[in-house]
């Protein structure tokens, strides 16, 4: 019996002292009826698939690899929908939309939105195809343009440029709130875009934030991550995938900021419940918290924005940057603020865009 007590008490000493890994108490979740809004992170491999769900009434946003188009169709199926009210497409690369034609000549679907690009792939002239054929009516996407589906809106915050070098930073990043919950839903956008929303002066902060481009080190950058403030991070990619997708880079960053991310490859999908001021987490494989969490409540972790220079070319780079990295260190000096090192001559550089 003395044992039984002792095992019983180093447990509950446990769970108090490691909350944030384990599964919060069952009641705790938020009852089904008083749900606003789901957003579901379906497990598409290396790849994007989200579905929004709020009262009935559905937006997909991406949906993975071509292989991955039935098995997203049937998932909205499994929702209950006969239709979509809006289908997203972040952008023309196969992972984001190849399954999208698939979904498209499988249910109703009423808007189409997208951006412009000089991108003819077969995967998205099939696209296009399947928008034509079934009469859905196209919309260009639109920067401040906002959209209500059920209980919950999307507002389009990027991109805000038209002349990128790649077709990342034409990803469509949407702002979705319901209440005081809010998730930013990013594509594949880089820096380089990352910079001009925090340029645009929009309120970038969110709850959730879907990472960038799989969490590679292209997108969430130090300075967007301080801007966004997200409690958690879902990353959307494959196991064992070619690109080593997520990067260290981004993972040291999330934990720097004490912001818990959930991973599609560890986890399988992931679906995030909100009434409008409470949120929480279920997934496939059931291995992650539970969470009962409040909206507003910020991470107190800081990434410490440093920014180095080089001596010989006067470029000054984000201290992540691969120029930085490569840099000799004698050639390096190292500023505190952006302003500080443009006031010393230096410039930014193109790569990472400090």
């Amino acid at each position: 019996m003395k044992k039984l007590l002792c095992l019983l008490l180093t447990l509950i000493i446990l769970l108090s002292v490691t909350g944030c890994d384990l599964f919060s108490p069952k009641e705790q979740e938020i009852a089904d009826e008083n749900v606003k809004l789901r957003v579901h992170f379906i497990d598409v491999g290396q790849g994007d698939g989200i579905l929004l769900e709020s009262r009935g009434e559905f937006v997909l946003i991406d949906a993975g690899e071509k292989d991955k188009g039935s098995t997203v169709l049937k998932y909205i199926k499994d929702r209950g929908a006969d239709s979509l009210k809006y289908v997203i497409a972040t952008h023309p690369h196969s992972d984001h939309i190849g399954g999208l034609s698939k979904v498209i000549n499988g249910i109703d679907t009423e808007n189409f939105i997208t951006v412009e690009t000089d991108q003819s792939t077969s995967t998205w002239m099939n696209v296009l195809k399947a928008v034509d054929k079934n009469d859905v009516n196209y919309i260009d996407a639109v920067v401040g343009d906002k959209y209500t589906f059920g209980d919950a809106t999307f507002t389009i915050l990027a991109p805000l440029g038209n002349h990128y070098s790649g077709y990342n930073n034409y990803s469509v990043v949407t702002m979705v709130q319901c209440g005081d919950i809010r998730f930013l839903l990013t594509g594949d956008a880089e820096k380089e875009s990352e910079k001009e929303m925090i340029d645009a002066g929009e309120d970038l902060r969110a709850d959730v934030l879907k990472c960038g481009h799989h969490g590679s080190s292209t997108s969430s950058s130090a300075a967007f991550l301080k801007a966004v403030r997200p409690s958690y991070a879902i990353i959307s990619c494959g196991k064992n995938n070619d690109y080593g997708h997520p990067h260290q880079e981004t993972i040291k960053k999330l934990k720097l900021m004490g912001c818990t991310y959930l991973r599609t490859d560890t986890l399988g999908t992931i679906v995030a419940s909100t009434d409008g001021e409470y949120l929480s987490f279920t997934t496939d494989k059931g291995k992650s918290e539970i969470a009962t969490y409040s909206a507003g409540v910020a991470p107190t972790g800081e990434i410490a924005l440093e920014y180095i220079g080089n001596k010989n070319s006067h470029v000054f780079h984000y201290a992540e940057c691969s120029g930085a990295k490569s840099m000799n260190e004698k050639n390096k000096v190292r500023f505190a603020t952006r302003e500080e090192a443009v006031e010393a001559g230096y410039t930014p550089c193109s790569q990472c865009n400090p």
